[in-house]
């Protein structure tokens, strides 16, 4: 049965809250999103036919500053899915102490069964309807899944004509061409990859010669393969939307990262074909799941032979399973502490588009890497002196964070 994941998201927040004594008042506050915005806009397609898409934009929270989130592409996004991703963000850019509130955006279409021509017309007209709901200090919008720095440089572009001014703040993640920032491709990656190095650090493990399996390979599962390379990690097997192959000799990332690029997914790539039971049971030290919500539940999590799990994507675990990778000793590092580097470096571009500056992209991933270490160390002292898992500690000085703002500010 599908769960939901708003049932999720809630219940990791209300046991998060039961743990820290949060203030009752902004316990209510966090319970649902502020705005939820649903817009069904019309777009011509190139045989002529007009086509009604349906869009939302959630708005969970803002007293830490503008509302901050991705826009995902996807034909499967449903209201309690955004609900739940924008409650998260709000959690993220809390933890990473940025002057951020969270949402999360999405258009409800598959891509990949779109031309060029048709994704530019919907990009730019979700945007035209999106435009009075979003701005460098109301809501700045990023790529997600689905979306990428094109996207957002065809709805900059279309947020600044409607308003006949410069405006390149209101977007991130737009290519470096249009004010985007150097690092942020990789961003999420680095941040990820960032925090099993401490994990490994803390736990004195030589990631040399050590596997893992990675779930997606997008973005952000093909920068952290990448990345895990130079530092002698082996990748066993791999799994997107078109399947999963193993190859327990090892891939070579930056081959697949060419096929997924050219050919948009894994499909035909050389390799042992597996299921998705038999990918999440295979013996390896590390698992990262770096695309959708929910993929490892209750009887995904009782045949995980690794020692740690990363979250690369958003939500992948749900309760059940977090309870079983208790009892199995397996460590996770959760989702808005892993893939936080992502709007790291998108507050990094904010910051360098306010300022009309640009840092080069050793400065930026300099900086990410400080803030990513600065961050898990918190956390994991937290989590140690409290005897609570990674997960909790990141959700509890997350909503520390929030409450002091809150008793500060008045309600």
């Amino acid at each position: 049965m599908e769960q939901n994941l708003y049932t999720l998201a809630q219940s990791q927040l209300n046991k998060a809250i039961d743990l820290c004594n949060l203030d009752d008042n902004v316990k209510v506050i966090l319970q649902q999103p502020k705005n939820e915005i649903i817009i069904n806009f019309p777009v011509k397609m190139d045989n002529g036919e007009l086509q009604l898409i349906k869009s939302y934009r959630v708005q969970h929270n803002n007293i830490l500053g503008p509302y901050k989130g991705g826009l995902r592409f996807n034909e499967n996004i449903y209201l309690d899915e955004i609900k739940s991703l924008a409650m998260w963000m709000t959690l993220k850019n809390s933890l990473q102490c940025l002057p951020y509130g969270g949402a999360k955006g999405g258009v409800k279409i598959n891509p990949r069964k779109y031309s060029e021509r048709e994704i530019e017309s919907i990009s730019r007209t979700y945007c035209q309807y999106l435009k009075k709901f979003i701005g460098p200090n109301q809501d700045i919008p990023a790529p997600d899944m689905g979306t990428n720095s094109q996207i957002m440089d065809w709805m900059t572009d279309t947020y600044e004509k409607l308003g006949h001014k410069h405006e390149k703040g209101v977007f991130t993640g737009k290519s470096v061409e249009c004010g985007g920032s150097e690092g942020r491709t990789e961003a999420t990656g680095y941040g990820v990859v960032t925090c099993i190095k401490q994990w490994a650090k803390e736990n004195n493990f030589d990631l040399r010669g050590k596997s893992y399996i990675i779930q997606g390979y997008g973005n952000v599962g093909s920068n952290t393969a990448i990345l895990l390379s130079l530092l002698g990690m082996t990748c066993i097997a791999v799994g997107d939307h078109s399947g999963y192959i193993r190859n327990l000799e090892g891939f070579n990332v930056y081959k697949l990262n060419d096929y997924c690029i050219k050919n948009k997914s894994l499909k035909d790539y050389p390799g042992e074909i597996i299921d998705k039971k038999t990918f999440f049971s295979l013996e390896c030290d590390i698992i990262i799941p770096a695309a959708l919500e929910l993929v490892i539940c209750g009887d995904e999590a009782k045949d995980l032979k690794c020692k740690m799990i990363v979250e690369a994507a958003n939500g992948p675990i749900d309760l059940c399973a977090d309870e079983v990778l208790k009892e199995k000793n397996i460590q996770v590092i959760p989702d808005i502490l892993a893939n936080s580097g992502g709007v790291v470096v998108s507050y990094y571009e904010w910051l360098q588009n306010r300022r009309c500056e640009y840092w080069s992209k050793e400065q930026v991933l300099s900086k990410l890497e400080n803030k990513m270490i600065e961050t898990y160390k918190k956390v994991s002292d937290y989590s140690r002196k409290n005897n609570v898992s990674l997960r909790y500690a990141s959700y509890i000085l997350s909503l520390k964070n929030i409450e002091k703002v809150y008793l500060k500010k008045g309600y």
